[in-house]
């Protein structure tokens, strides 16, 4: 009878009781959604790479084969602190799951900033910032670049998952 009775408190609550946590006032599933489809030339500060990849394209082609999994969730941003700006308040990561990590905390992260909301929806995506466990010892970086790099010093990447553009030949010669 007891369960019954919780059930039915449970059933009869109000749907605000259930709401989906926010940051900012934006759903935190729509700022991971936002940064999953966000072009990577949006983060790579005013840099033509050549890449016209999304940031959820660009990082399951890098990560290959060494991620078991990538979740992406949405908050309040975390790489944060000492050499890095905080920025701003809504964010979305991306956490990869090694198939051998180095530790239980072996969990590369990039993270996508997103300027001030409106009517509920992120503003534009302008930043990058990820960690990860480099060669020698845990490391931020604030270029896509440079997560790339630290990446694949530890990791063979696949052929095409680093995109620049091609050399232009040399006018010298």
């Amino acid at each position: 009878m007891l369960r019954l009775i919780i059930l039915t408190a449970v059933l009869a609550a109000p749907a605000a009781t259930f709401a989906a946590p926010t940051t900012g006032g934006v759903p935190n599933a729509v700022l991971a959604e936002a940064a999953r489809r966000t072009p990577v030339k949006d983060i790579d500060y005013g840099e033509d790479r050549c890449d016209a990849r999304t940031v959820e394209q660009w990082l399951t082609a890098l990560a290959g084969p060494e991620a078991r999994s990538i979740a992406w969730t949405g908050g309040p941003c975390r790489i944060v602190g000492p050499g890095i700006d905080s920025g701003s308040r809504w964010c979305a990561q991306a956490t990869v799951t090694l198939r051998a990590p180095l530790s239980r905390n072996d969990r590369p992260v990039v993270e996508v900033f997103f300027e001030a909301p409106k009517d509920g929806r992120p503003g534009p995506a302008y930043a990058f910032r990820g960690a990860m466990r480099a060669p020698d010892g845990d490391d931020t970086m604030r270029f896509r670049k440079d997560f790339e790099g630290v990446w694949v010093s530890r990791f063979p990447a696949a052929a095409g998952a680093v995109v620049n553009c091609p050399e232009a030949p040399d006018e010298a010669g």
